[in-house]
């Protein structure tokens, strides 16, 4: 096969690949199960539906003064806050578990600026689904005690899930805690632990930063991704990408990164003890990052792996070269060697997998690292639109009396 045919093959795979993860996701693995649960409606026109709810309305701010029991809370309106004041949303706990019964805590579809904080959502499926929305905050909120799914979000922009705290919800690997599609998410300052399946992410340019996230099998997973930030994650689990492009990893404290069918993403200052490449992983770069000693590498034939950006590799806890001139970096090269099935043997050879050009010799640190600009973070009201109006109205008439006034000066001093 002529050498030119392979990137352009690579590439239709890369192509077939990421529509069929694409595919996958618009999908949607979570549709709405139904209306099994009766709901409490705040509608657009802010009324509250039925009336005689735990739910007391000062303006545009919605606030529990009790537990909501067997109720999902749909929100039909935009530009206002549900304070759960630390209330409870309650699902059906005597559920046959699935995603066909209804139980969802909040649902909020085709909405623009929500705020939903403070609100402890247990039993049930979903604790919140969001869908075809914008500029969305869920703040301060706690996902437990038998929820399936903490929270779900669907083809939206402009979302800050931030602070929230997501344990012991599910223990089924097929089923992620949290479930990411949409473009501009910050995913930010949340803790996630005792599950199996952390936080699945589809969609481009979300951030996911600072996050405390402890899983038995996947903590993070880019599925269809591209142009996303992970960054300053301390990550118990494996952060997984799939179909997935130009992707940066940064500043991680991870167990394992598993890179499939994926290509163009920069590693770097994150501390790894377990790398698996698969195929088609190629023109991926590590560079700046410390891999434990004990580093285990599977390899399954990814050669195009870059292991430093041309002045700066990686460090390599159990490296023993020198450095003569004192800059920081090896005079020698460190040769990477990884494990892959052979069938002749029947088992893993140990293999040459590539070689780090500019090893460290201490841990690499960056002064900064880059992040988008989301959208920033809703106030725990809304600024509504009527003070907007009364603003202009009134600056408009102050500008009319100060006409009318030098008008009046004028003709006086005629």
């Amino acid at each position: 096969m002529n050498r030119p045919a392979i990137p352009l093959i690579f590439t239709l795979v890369l192509l077939v690949a990421g529509g069929l993860f694409g595919s996958l996701s618009s999908a949607n693995f979570f549709p709405d199960p139904g209306r099994d649960l009766p709901r409490i409606y705040i509608r657009n026109d802010g009324s509250i539906e039925p009336e005689m709810v735990s739910i007391e309305k000062k303006g545009s701010l919605y606030i529990l003064t009790s537990n909501v029991v067997h109720y999902t809370i749909e929100i039909q309106r935009d530009n206002i806050v549900l304070d759960g004041a630390g209330y409870s949303i309650l699902g059906n706990a005597s559920r046959i578990k699935g995603y066909d019964d209804g139980n969802n805590g909040v649902i909020v579809n085709g909405r623009n600026s929500v705020n939903i904080s403070r609100l402890n959502f247990e039993q049930g499926d979903t604790g919140i689904r969001i869908s075809g929305s914008s500029n969305i905050s869920v703040i301060d909120n706690t996902f437990s005690n038998g929820l399936i799914t903490g929270l779900i979000l669907q083809d939206s922009t402009q979302v800050l899930i931030e602070n929230n705290e997501f344990k012991d919800l599910q223990t089924d690997i097929e089923v992620p805690s949290v479930s990411l599609n949409g473009s501009m998410i910050t995913f930010r300052n949340n803790t996630l632990a005792g599950s199996a399946y952390g936080v699945k992410i589809y969609g481009a340019s979300n951030l996911i930063s600072d996050n405390k996230i402890e899983t038995t099998s996947h903590s993070i997973e880019l599925n269809a991704a591209h142009s996303n930030i992970i960054t300053r994650n301390k990550i118990t689990g494996t952060v997984l990408l799939a179909g997935s492009s130009n992707n940066k990893i940064s500043g991680n404290n991870m167990t394992s990164i598993r890179l499939l069918i994926v290509s163009n993403n920069t590693l770097f200052d994150n501390y790894i003890t377990y790398v698996e490449l698969s195929e088609f992983a190629v023109n991926n770069t590590f560079y700046g990052n410390t891999f434990a000693e004990g580093l285990e590498v599977r390899f399954y034939g990814a050669e195009t792996t870059l292991w430093d950006n041309g002045t700066i590799g990686n460090y390599w806890e159990d490296y023993n070269g020198t450095d003569s001139n004192g800059d920081g970096v090896g005079d020698s090269q460190y040769v990477i060697t990884g494990v892959k099935w052979d069938n002749d043997v029947g088992g893993d050879v140990s293999v040459v997998i590539g070689q780090d050009n500019y090893p460290l010799m201490a841990p690499f640190e960056v002064t900064s690292v880059p992040t988008p600009s989301p959208k920033p973070k809703l106030d725990s009201e809304p600024f509504p639109i009527t003070i907007v109006i009364a603003s202009v109205i009134t600056v408009a008439i102050a500008c009319i009396a100060l006409l009318v006034y030098f008008k009046k000066r004028k003709r006086q001093s005629i």
